[in-house]
């Protein structure tokens, strides 16, 4: 079943002029559309842009800075699956006529849903779709995070530093794995790397032995899985249980919890690639407030989820009195926003809708946490 929620600011500091409820019903209503996987294998994606957005919607009531508009949330459930990502957005364009949607985090959603935002001029902005595909994906279709071109560039550099030239790869078989693995292989071979074998698997696979038994007689110094969570926690164990020692490098969805839920022990000295963090003030306060509201530390996606939202609404703000809080006057705040100041570090969007200037931190799995990479640390108690 769908699931569907509603938040609405009523009351209190978002009124232009203080006073009771009953008269902030008469200030300007906006609608966002929020489209997430609330369900499915990556629900945690889901559950992180659920918490962000609540968190900064509590942000802005406290601070009183939307000058009297009201901002109505409306979540559709995208289960991070094409079919179910269209008909969420189908809903949100058609139904309640949102005149924009933060999300997909799944690029494979983000992809497919971006004509339907071009067509309906409803801009799309995504929380965490890297692949390479969505710089192409239209005019309306902005994502607040760097390509997956950066994240492969990066992933290949950081290999042959550690001294890993021979690599297989295990890889899921859409947008987002595609364009990873294309951009790296270029990248790997072009600085004297050499790619043993490829093999694909399905977003749903659960056993990778077949893939991983082709492998075997390679004997690849190392093992580059760019996977959904869930599948590479799976793959990761199966490696493991079959006597793979080689070195395991992952992306970015790598920092959500069911990689360890479904991998274990087996996940602990796993390096991958992930959304760069800024580390500053805006940062750090988030950090404190995301952690006092839910009990936990924020992940990295949590902290790109709180800036879409941000943003999202700073373009809305942004639209001069009098002209419609619509798809293409967002369209053009967005445009207009420079170095805006949030969480991730400075969003700028290029002439592509990408945001410009944020790269990716390389992290490691420690007791099965998610730590900065340490060489030192790694060769003591990994290498």
């Amino acid at each position: 079943m769908r699931k569907k929620l509603w938040m609405w600011f009523v009351c209190g500091a978002l009124a232009v002029i203080p006073g009771s409820c009953n008269r902030e019903t008469d200030q300007k209503t906006v609608k966002i559309g929020v489209m997430t996987p609330l369900t499915g294998e990556v629900a945690s994606w889901g559950d992180m842009q659920r918490k962000s957005t609540e968190l900064a919607l509590d942000d802005l009531k406290a601070k009183g800075t939307l000058d009297g508009t009201r901002i109505q949330v409306v979540y559709e459930d995208d289960t991070a699956s094409p079919k179910d990502g269209v008909n969420a957005f189908r809903k949100l364009a058609d139904v309640d006529k949102v005149p924009i949607v933060v999300g997909s985090p799944a690029s494979t959603v983000t992809l497919a849903a971006a004509p339907i935002a071009n067509e309906k001029k409803l801009v799309l902005l995504s929380s965490g779709s890297t692949a390479t595909e969505v710089a192409n994906a239209g005019p309306y279709v902005f994502r607040i995070m760097p390509s997956d071109e950066v994240q492969a560039s990066i992933m290949a550099d950081w290999m042959l530093e550690l001294g890993y030239k021979n690599v297989a790869i295990i890889y899921v078989e859409n947008a987002w794995g595609k364009g990873l693995v294309e951009q790296f292989k270029t990248d790997f071979v072009k600085k004297g790397g050499k790619i043993l074998a490829i093999e694909s698997s399905k977003p749903d696979t659960s056993d990778f032995r077949a893939q991983l038994s082709k492998l075997e007689s390679l004997t690849p110094e190392s093992i580059y899985a760019p996977l959904y969570t869930r599948g590479a926690g799976l793959m990761i164990r199966q490696a493991r249980e079959m006597g793979f020692k080689q070195q395991i490098f992952g992306a970015d969805v790598y920092g959500t919890p069911e990689l360890v839920e479904a991998g274990g022990d087996a996940v602990n000295g796993v390096l991958y690639t992930t959304f760069g963090q800024n580390g500053g003030t805006e940062y750090q306060q988030f950090t404190q407030r995301y952690k006092a509201k839910y009990g936990r530390e924020p992940e990295t996606y949590a902290c790109y989820c709180y800036d879409a939202f941000l943003i999202a609404v700073e373009a809305i703000k942004r639209i001069p009195e009098g002209k419609p809080k619509d798809g293409s006057n967002i369209r053009e705040a967005l445009l207009s926003i420079k170095d805006f100041q949030g969480v991730t570090g400075q969003t700028t969007f290029d002439g592509k809708n990408n945001a410009t200037g944020k790269t990716f931190d390389k992290l490691m799995i420690i007791d099965k946490k998610h730590v900065p990479f340490n060489l030192n640390e790694w060769k003591d108690r990994i290498h």
